[in-house]
């Protein structure tokens, strides 16, 4: 049909047609063309990310002053934990060298200080409303023994448990409680912060030691380690 018009406008344009009748018949040639119809499509697109978890961990220890036996001494970590994961974190506490009949705290040699008894014990798995078996210690006890305080934490309240280490940091009463140091074979979890401690601000928790040795204990250096280690709660 588009050739016919034009052919007859040229035979009219060659034999002295106007110029309207060119207009006339280009209008009638896009009004045919505007007959095809234009089809467009439209996909969703849905963008999906996974933000990994992070977490950063240190401490700090104040070490013993020197001990005069009788005369019990104490020591503190301050643990410094920061993370992003929404349930959380756990921290676990144990001796490197500690066995059943291996001590904390040696001389270098064979000769050690005795580690309260028994072990603290409380597995990965264990709610924090469960009691522990950690117990009071009075001013006799010639022992190295360990408890989580409670007035030294910030920004992670949750993370204290009043179950395992008592209600007081008060020395020597019944509602403050001591264990002795696990094996490294059987590390024992210390604490746990649950969901919603993924806060931007740092959690401190103080983990404080207790220390005292019989008269007849042998003067020396005594020294050992021990390893925390934090894990983000799944």
């Amino acid at each position: 049909m588009t050739p016919k018009i034009f052919s007859s406008f040229l035979k009219k344009s060659q034999g002295g047609g106007n110029f309207k009748e060119f207009i006339a018949a280009l209008l009638i040639a896009l009004t045919a063309f505007s007959g095809y119809a234009v089809y467009a499509a439209t996909q969703p697109v849905t963008l999906s990310v996974t933000v990994a978890s992070t977490m950063t961990f240190s401490q700090t220890t104040n070490q013993f002053a020197t001990l005069t036996p009788g005369t019990p001494v104490q020591a503190t970590t301050t643990l410094n934990v920061n993370t992003n994961n929404t349930t959380g974190w756990n921290v676990t506490l144990s001796g490197d060298n500690v066995t059943l009949t291996a001590q904390t705290l040696n001389n270098g040699a064979s000769v050690e200080i005795t580690d309260k008894d028994p072990q603290w014990t409380m597995l990965a798995a264990t709610a924090t409303t469960t009691a522990g078996n950690a117990v009071a210690v009075t001013s006799g006890d010639d022992v190295l023994a360990f408890r989580v305080m409670s007035a030294s934490s910030t920004n992670s309240v949750a993370f204290l448990s009043t179950a395992w280490w008592g209600t007081s940091d008060a020395m020597f009463n019944a509602s403050q409680l001591w264990a002795g140091i696990a094996s490294s074979t059987n590390a024992g979890r210390i604490g746990n912060a649950g969901a919603g401690s993924y806060s931007a601000s740092d959690h401190l928790n103080t983990v404080q030691y207790y220390l005292d040795v019989a008269a007849t204990q042998q003067g020396a250096t005594y020294t050992g380690g021990l390893t925390y280690t934090a894990v983000v709660n799944p």
